[in-house]
Parts: structure tokens; sequence; C-alpha cells
């Protein structure tokens, strides 16, 4: 199949206009979200299409360049990309477009080229992965596989309600009860509350957690489409619960979530996390991914997202290719003292 790579000559607004074609775009991909955290990181960020001979863009991808000039390295990250799936769920490029993809980079831009693809490991990631591995990337067996829970959302409130464990629902039952307000929006203040309430919680755990700021800055830069939904619960007026959601492609993707003291006493937590389900049906998702889980290190959140009725599921995880075998040795000793190091 003939193709046209085309590095770096496309606008924000092309971006986006290519992107809403694609059942797999999310907020990793998006134009401001890499801009953030390129800026944060330290990195140059690269965008690539890939069109068909019929001028069809068949995939597309946002790729962090990180140089390490002490090795002499640029790493390329690919984070949830590159875009390979239609509305219809299909893949739309071949095996030779994910080839033109790497050679593009190769030499001139990278060294090594890190793909984290956004599929389960379910039948379709199982072929996505073989392409990988055909366009040369190697799977990366000590990236560790993004694990969540999906809730179906394509059909009714009722049957999102339905699906709720009956523990939760009695939970929801009783916040909805306590008088507990919620409103949506996307705006500062929706984004201060926020800020506030994670950081709150951050406080309360101990834990270093993300950084709202991340997504503050994220949110200032997305256009009115692509701007993520913010639930904040309010009891007596004062916020006590939030929740960010991303409703981009055929799947919503929790991002942060918060309650206060007060709000885990009324149960907000319920009430925001249905609600933005509900929210997500209602943007014309198919799916609501809960976000990430790790039963062994946070038993008492996996125990919560699981009484939601979801499914729990795993990615397909990394895959990578190096210019050289040399390459790929001094990169895997690297990143191997770095992980020892930020322990």
């Amino acid at each position: 199949m003939a193709c046209e790579v085309i590095i770096d000559k496309v606008n924000q607004k092309d971006w986006e206009r290519y992107a809403s074609n694609f059942a797999d775009y999310n907020i990793y991909q998006t134009w401001a979200y890499q801009q953030v955290r390129a800026q944060k990181d330290g990195c140059d960020v690269s965008r690539a299409v890939i069109k068909d001979e019929n001028d069809k863009v068949v995939t597309m991808c946002q790729i962090r360049i990180k140089h390490i000039k002490p090795l002499s390295l640029r790493i390329g990250y690919a984070q949830w990309g590159p875009l390979l799936r239609d509305k219809d769920n299909k893949i739309t490029c071949s095996i030779e477009a994910l080839q033109q993809l790497r050679a593009a980079y190769f030499g001139t831009k990278v060294n090594v080229f890190r793909i984290v693809p956004n599929a389960y490991a379910d039948e379709y990631g199982q072929v996505l992965a073989g392409m990988l591995q055909s366009a040369g990337f190697d799977y990366a067996p000590k990236i560790k596989p993004y694990r969540t829970f999906i809730l179906s959302v394509d059909d009714s409130e009722e049957n999102i309600r339905k699906r709720l464990r009956k523990s939760f629902r009695r939970d929801l039952k009783y916040a909805e009860k306590a008088g507990i307000e919620t409103k949506e929006g996307t705006g500062r203040k929706f984004c201060s509350i926020l800020e506030n309430l994670y950081f709150e919680l951050l406080k309360r755990k101990g834990f270093k957690g993300l950084d709202p700021q991340e997504f503050i800055m994220t949110q200032d830069m997305l256009s009115t489409p692509e701007k993520m939904n913010i639930i904040v619960a309010c009891l007596d007026g004062e916020p006590v619960a939030v929740h960010l959601t991303s409703n981009l492609g055929n799947k919503a993707i929790v991002l942060l979530a918060a309650s206060n003291e007060k709000g885990l006493r009324c149960g907000a937590s319920y009430l925001v996390w249905y609600n933005s389900a509900v929210s997500a049906l209602h943007a014309g998702m198919k799916w609501h991914d809960l976000g990430g889980i790790d039963p062994d290190n946070n038993p008492n959140v996996y125990q919560f997202k699981s009484r939601m009725g979801g499914k729990e599921v795993s990615y397909i995880g990394a895959f990578e290719a190096s210019t050289s075998m040399t390459v790929k040795k001094v990169w895997q000793t690297a990143e191997k003292v770095y992980r020892l190091v930020s322990k």
C-alpha cells in the first residue's frame, strides 16, 4: 500500500479534525496534552500523519522525544498511540504503514522508539501486537501493562444503574438522599475545585499521586469539543467530591477523582462516579474506563471500582524498536538504573 508520511506539517485544528474519525482517540493523543507534557518533561513533540493513496488518514501519532545527551540517546514515546481504529472499530492501517512510521523517525529523530497503544489484550489487541512486531517493534516485557475496569455505557442510564453491584447501588441511594447537589462544567472555577480537593486527598493519604496542574493546563489549551468534563458534588454549598473525565473517541477515561472527609461521610464519591458514567453515555461514548487499578498495592480503590459492574481488562503493553543492538543495551541499562534510583 502506497502511503504518504507527513511529519510535523499539520496544525492543531487539522489534528483534531483528523483524530475525530478514530475510535481510539484519547486525551493522551491530543495536541494540548502532549504540548503540556513535553514542556513539563523537557521533551520535543513530533506529530505524524499517514495517508493512503486516496488521501485518507489511516494512522496518526504524537511522539514525545527525550534527549539523553550524556548517552547520545533520543527516546521517542508514543503514549496511547498511534491512532489505528475507525468509528466502526476496524483497523485502518497496515503493517507497511507502521513500518513507514518507524522508518520516518529512525536515525533522523530517534534511536529508540517506544509505542504503548490504546488497546486491550483481546482479539483485536493480539492482531495489533502481531502487526507491530511484523513492523519491527519488539514486545517490551519489563513495562507493566495498564489494567483497568471498563463499563459499557452505550445503551441507557437504566442499564448503567442495573450493572452496578448491589452494595454500590445501596451506597448510591444513600448519597442521593443526603441532599448532595452535583454540577458539571469545564471552566476555571471547576478546575480550582479539582485542584484543591485533589491536593487535600494527597495530603490526607500521604502519597504522591498525579499532578492536577498537568490536566488543568491541558484543559486551558483544549478546544471546546475536546475539553474534559468535571463533576463537582456539594453538600451545604461546600464542594466535597470531584471527578475529572475525558470523553474522546468511543471511550470515556477517568483521570482524577477526590473526596474530602465530609464527602466520604455522605457518600458523595458514589454519586460523582455514577454521574460520570451517565455523562459518558450522553457524550456518545460506548465505554467508560474507570482508571488504572493495582489490586496488590491499592486494594481499596480496586474494590471500589470493581463494584461498578465493569469488566476487568489489561492492555497489550509496550513495544520498542532500537536502531542497533548497542543502542538497545545502553537504553535498557539506563532505564534499569533510573527505576532503581527513582524508587
